[in-house]
């Protein structure tokens, strides 16, 4: 089978390795898709030993069952999660594996063939083809749980900062939820433009404009009511603070960074919101059935598993001419 193997700085090798069997427990899937992330920023670094097969948004097709292996059967379709939790603490048997303290991060995406557990697979609507089927893990999960942990109201004037993939979905999403007023922010035009096209009300690039002026002239003077981040920069966190009215929610996705004069009546709560939880999967799905939306109009491209250096050039050094870009294995 090919396998892309991250071998130095910028550089990712497709290799002919063996197939892998399941063990005990375990399922071999046949990946048929794997979207790039974000958060592969391990390609900008030089490799280290050990190193895994990335990729960890990717759906297939159960191709062999290791011994034990119930859930699911040979030809079923399967949506790949990342968290694998201990199993045994509390926040694992409350079916929050994000919060477990020994949690593992589970790849293997990026080649032809790869194992995983139970814990590991979701089951993938059968009239869902694989280029979305690999956006219904961390593309939706993120901004949906985002949704869940600070809830919009329909007459909120809400800021989405950074428009990325990730982004542009939270920009549909909060559309789709009849949010009236939805404010993208991004220091690149082009993902402006799109996010005029996904919905967004108004848009603002921080670099040529004066980001809190503008989100207080069109908020009545007073600031968002919500805010939803994707941008970790000291002067985002900032802007994110001071362009929000008092009383505001602001969630961020990334974390904050930097050092800020921020006063004590900026009353503000602030949530952390990460991945997804595997009890959010089903009804995720239901949201994007539901609201009728379609999730490739944040797939810039397509490039086969051979191309993926390729990939990953234009993911992250061409923000300009790129969204969300998926590896497809055959």
């Amino acid at each position: 089978m090919k396998t892309a193997f991250h071998t130095d700085k910028k550089k990712i090798e497709v290799r002919e390795t063996e197939i892998p069997k399941p063990c005990k427990g375990e399922y071999l899937v046949k990946i048929k898709a794997c979207a790039i992330c974000g958060s592969d920023t391990w390609w900008n670094n030089s490799a280290v030993d050990g190193e895994p097969v990335h990729g960890h948004e990717s759906a297939g097709i159960i191709e062999a069952c290791g011994e034990g292996a119930e859930k699911f059967k040979i030809g079923d379709r399967v949506v790949a999660y990342a968290i694998l939790g201990c199993g045994e603490c509390a926040y694992c048997k409350a079916g929050v594996p994000t919060n477990c303290q020994s949690k593992a991060f589970i790849e293997g995406g990026f080649q032809e063939y790869s194992v995983f557990t139970e814990a590991l697979l979701f089951p993938c609507p059968e009239d869902v083809d694989f280029i979305t089927a690999s956006l219904l893990s961390d593309a939706i999960g993120v901004p949906l749980r985002g949704l869940r942990r600070l809830k919009p109201e329909q007459n909120d004037k809400v800021c989405v900062w950074g428009l990325g993939p990730l982004g542009m979905l939270q920009v549909m999403f909060l559309k789709a939820q009849g949010v009236k007023t939805v404010i993208g922010l991004d220091t690149i035009e082009e993902r402006l433009q799109k996010a005029r096209e996904l919905g967004t009300d108004y848009t603002i690039n921080p670099v040529k404009q004066d980001a809190v002026a503008v989100i207080k002239d069109l908020c009545d003077g007073m600031g968002a009511d919500k805010a939803y981040t994707y941008v970790r920069h000291p002067k985002a966190t900032e802007d994110v603070f001071k362009s929000t009215k008092e009383g505001a929610s602001i969630c961020t996705f990334v974390g904050l960074d930097g050092q800020y004069e921020l006063q004590e009546w900026y009353e503000r709560t602030l949530v952390w919101s990460f991945y997804f939880t595997p009890m959010e999967y089903k009804e995720n799905y239901k949201f994007i059935k539901d609201k009728n939306i379609d999730l490739k109009k944040v797939v810039s491209d397509v490039f086969p598993l051979e191309k993926i250096n390729e990939a990953f050039h234009k993911r992250f050094e061409q923000p300009d001419k790129s969204l969300k870009i998926v590896i497809t294995m055959n």
